[in-house]
């Protein structure tokens, strides 16, 4: 058996690659069907995501949040919880760390805990749902999504409405609760440090400790699981409220270290999560490049659209059929370790 740590699996990199080229094949149809250049489009994609400074700075910037709830998505996943109500612990996550940054004198260390806090507690409330009456997480997660929208949504009309009352936001966070910049004037920032290092916890705990032995039979076993008297319950609301906490510091992140104050609106990080952490094969180490490459798709799409009149959305035909590919493909089964 091997117990080394496996950074790079050529085995796990050629199936991705060749699913990648495919992906790219399927995509630049797409685009020529609808009477565009392909080699503009693509040409604008790679210029939008790594063309200078600015803009691979934006691609670090949408890794942040991708990484994060990606990796919200996984450990609920290797516990046999399926999580698809990351977006609601984004959401919540944001909106708490909100309320603490713009109403208490509140530094952004707190702030992010406080999204941490919140992510748990929302992602417990479909935990305990399972554990106690049977309740199927898929529903309970896709329902708590839309009340943590709607919440969002009366919250910042409402109790946490800028100070001036003429746009349904919050105020601005002040400068103690805004996260360091990484790259000065963009909106890369310290948590992409801090979501590297949760990846490298998460794949200690999952792959190097007895909790993390237990979640992942739990995930894989359960009926292996209870005849070595592991508590299922237990284990999975464990996963759960790790899962939240990162979907919930993901918000926070996001609020304090880019757009700086809340709205109305969804961000559609927590269902992209879902795709980064099958593209990583449920491996807290792989989330690092899948997020990577989803944040350069979602910073170079918005270049493509403007400068090769491309729809942005174009580029989440390569989302679809790589996830589809990852999916599929007998080598990117779930491996038993890392």
């Amino acid at each position: 058996r091997r117990t080394s740590l496996r950074i790079i699996s050529m085995k796990r990199l050629w199936p991705l690659a060749f699913a990648f080229l495919i992906a790219l094949a399927v995509c630049a149809l797409a685009v020529a069907a609808a009477g565009q250049s392909p080699f503009v489009a693509a040409r604008a994609l790679i210029d939008g995501a790594v063309g200078s400074r600015e803009r691979w700075a934006e691609s670090l910037a949408k890794t942040i949040p991708l990484l994060f709830t990606g990796l919200g998505v996984l450990v609920a996943f290797r516990a046999g919880f399926f999580n698809i109500g990351a977006e609601g612990q984004f959401l919540v996550g944001a909106l708490a760390a909100s309320a603490v940054a713009t109403r208490t004198p509140a530094s952004w260390p707190l702030v992010l805990v406080s999204g941490a806090i919140a992510g748990s507690l929302w992602a417990l409330i479909a935990g305990f749902l399972k554990t106690a009456r049977g309740a199927p997480e898929i529903i309970t997660t896709i329902m708590l999504n839309y009340i943590a929208l709607a919440t969002v949504q009366f919250a910042v009309s409402g109790p946490l409405q800028e100070r001036a009352r003429t746009q349904p936001q919050t105020d601005v966070f002040p400068l103690r609760a805004q996260l360091p910049a990484l790259i000065n004037g963009t909106n890369c920032h310290i948590g992409l440090v801090i979501a590297i290092a949760c990846a490298g916890a998460c794949w200690w705990l999952l792959f190097r400790t007895e909790s993390g032995f237990t979640m992942r039979a739990v995930g894989s076993n359960p009926l292996a699981s209870r005849a070595m008297k592991i508590s299922s319950s237990t284990r999975s609301l464990q996963a759960v409220a790790i899962a939240g906490a990162l979907s919930g510091i993901a918000g926070a992140a996001e609020i304090a270290g880019a757009t700086r104050q809340m709205g109305l609106g969804g961000f559609g990080y927590g269902y992209t999560a879902i795709a980064v952490a099958l593209l990583a094969g449920l491996n807290p180490l792989y989330a690092i490049p899948s997020a990577l490459l989803f944040g350069m798709l979602s910073a170079g799409g918005g270049a493509m659209e403007r400068s090769a009149n491309v729809p942005a959305v174009t580029s989440y035909i390569v989302v679809g059929v790589l996830v589809f590919f990852a999916a599929v493909a007998p080598r990117l089964k779930v491996e038993k370790t890392p």
